[in-house]
């Protein structure tokens, strides 16, 4: 179909219908469809392909700026500053396909052997990550090419399980890691124990944020499913490894990451180190490795924007093995590798149960690591000095230790692709708005706390906006401003096996926000 469409193509437009005002308005917003303008193939062996693309368009006005602008200035994203849906043109957003072009995205998109006119249209939003692209198809080490190494399942359906005696729905603390079964809110980018269901969970916003200052070395988050069988069963219906037929996924630390993806969202590609023993429903994949060290390598690159960026690309709306084959792992001559190594893991070894997996990939240079920034006393600057083989509490926990890492595994991971920081900018500038949104309304306190957010995904963290008096709750507006003094507040918290338990949280002036360009 490809082959015979794109040698008729003159024109390619693709448009989401965010703005439904101007487009359709009985139509989901999140619906995607193109403009497409053809031509007559001068003969029948007229092979030549030549046409235009533009994607994330979302009024057809923007078409024509696109054209007739001059394209002055920055090339403008996919929101504006004001957080709305970018309709400003600029002729840098107009992509140029030719066979060449074709070849690129063959390389990077389709199966090995796929022919230049067959290949897959990427979603991409300007002329400069084509150069992006370009080195992205230079990446020798991919996850596809570990085959008989790696392993990348579903697990468990969560109706047909069911039906198989597998698992049973009861929302209840896991008490071991074999009762857990891992649903997509479960974590976040590098993020394992990211929320909990409720004491009722019906719907997929019935979870609680996780505040990892508070929790004990051995916790384990409330599951929607437990085994519902025995444990000799269970082991036994668990599927095994393909290098060893009598190893359930179950004894590998796995990478797991959320099956649907949104590119509209904060982050598109979502993965997390599992601990070994748990297990995990079919709205997750997760990855073992024959070697646990190269599961790490796959996951810092995977919580890199750089990665997230390519999957975006995809315009999928599925992280499945079709995508994951495509990422890269860290090239072997990164000579920067313990750096990212050291920030994975100590993000996402948060308790014991990941106590061997810290001892396996211990490498004593991971003492000599420093923090990128100077001096600032939201960062414990003697972190990376005082981490030990055995896992203690060698764990990243504060808001602002946790962002920090992750910032740098951004900066790692491009440089390890042979990026540089302008179109690492660019990427995070053009292609992240939600992320950008959320970042210039989320505050910090001098402990690295955050204090106030708008962010849909840390709902119950920090102050409310508003403050009410009458039942003495301190909002946002009421402490803003305040330059030095501590402000404690009371809270109820329902994600420890004691719950509901109160404690109090001291948040301390000045509160700053974080610039992550």
């Amino acid at each position: 179909m490809r082959r015979e469409l794109y040698r008729r193509l003159k024109a390619h437009f693709q448009l989401q219908n965010e703005m439904k005002v101007s487009l359709f308005k009985d139509v989901h917003n999140e619906t995607k469809y193109s403009i497409n303008i053809y031509k007559k193939p001068r003969s029948q062996d007229d092979t030549i392909i030549r046409f235009v693309h533009i994607a994330n368009i979302f009024s057809v006005a923007t078409i024509a700026e696109c054209f007739d602008s001059p394209g002055m200035g920055l090339i403008p994203g996919i929101k504006n500053d004001k957080g709305k849906w970018e309709t400003k043109g600029h002729p840098s957003r107009i992509i140029s396909v030719n066979s060449e072009t074709l070849q690129l995205f063959a390389r990077l998109y389709d199966a090995e052997g796929t022919p230049a006119e067959e290949a897959r249209l990427p979603a991409l939003h300007s002329q400069n990550l084509v150069s992006v692209l370009e080195k992205f198809a230079t990446q020798e080490k991919l996850l596809g090419n570990l085959q008989g190494e790696y392993y990348a399942l579903e697990m468990w359906h969560e109706t047909n399980a069911q039906k198989e005696k597998k698992i049973r729905r009861d929302t209840q603390f896991a008490k071991s890691p074999q009762d857990l079964i891992l649903s997509g809110p479960h974590f976040f980018v590098g993020t394992p124990l990211n929320k909990t269901p409720r004491k009722v969970c019906t719907a997929n916003n019935h979870y609680d944020i996780i505040d990892l200052t508070a929790i004990p070395d051995d916790y384990l988050p409330r599951t929607n499913y437990v085994p519902d069988c025995s444990p000799a069963e269970y082991r036994r219906r668990t599927p095994c490894v393909p290098w060893d037929d009598q190893k359930p996924v179950t004894e590998f630390y796995r990478v797991v990451n959320r099956e649907m993806i949104g590119s509209s969202a904060e982050r598109t590609f979502i993965p997390g180190m599992m601990p070994q023993g748990i297990a995990h429903v079919n709205t997750c994949i997760g990855t073992s490795f024959q070697e646990t060290i190269k599961a790490v390598d796959f996951l810092a690159m995977g919580m890199s924007l750089p990665i997230d960026f390519f999957v975006k690309t995809t315009g999928m709306g599925h992280a499945n093995q079709n995508i994951l084959k495509l990422l890269p792992l860290i090239p072997e001559n990164f000579t920067l590798k313990p750096a990212l190594r050291v920030r994975t893991l100590a993000l996402n070894c948060l308790t014991v149960y990941y106590g061997e997996l810290w001892e396996e990939c211990w490498e004593e240079g991971y003492r000599e690591e420093r923090w990128t920034k100077g001096e600032d006393r939201r960062l414990n600057q003697n972190f990376f000095g005082n981490l030990t083989p055995e896992w203690r509490n060698n764990a990243l926990r504060s808001d602002y230790e946790r962002r920090q890492a992750l910032v740098e595994i951004d900066v790692l991971a491009a440089m390890s692709l042979g990026l540089t920081l302008e179109e690492l900018i660019t990427i995070y500038r053009v292609q992240f708005p939600v992320m950008q949104q959320y970042e210039k309304e989320t505050y910090y306190d001098m402990n690295g706390r955050i204090v106030f957010t708008t962010s849909k995904g840390l709902t119950g963290v920090g102050l409310p906006r508003q403050g009410n008096a009458k039942k003495q709750i301190i909002g946002w507006e009421d402490i803003k401003d305040l330059e030095s003094g501590i402000i404690e507040v009371t809270v109820t918290d329902d994600t420890l096996p004691q719950s509901p338990t109160t404690r109090k949280i001291a948040y301390e002036a000045p509160f700053i926000l974080c610039d992550r360009i």
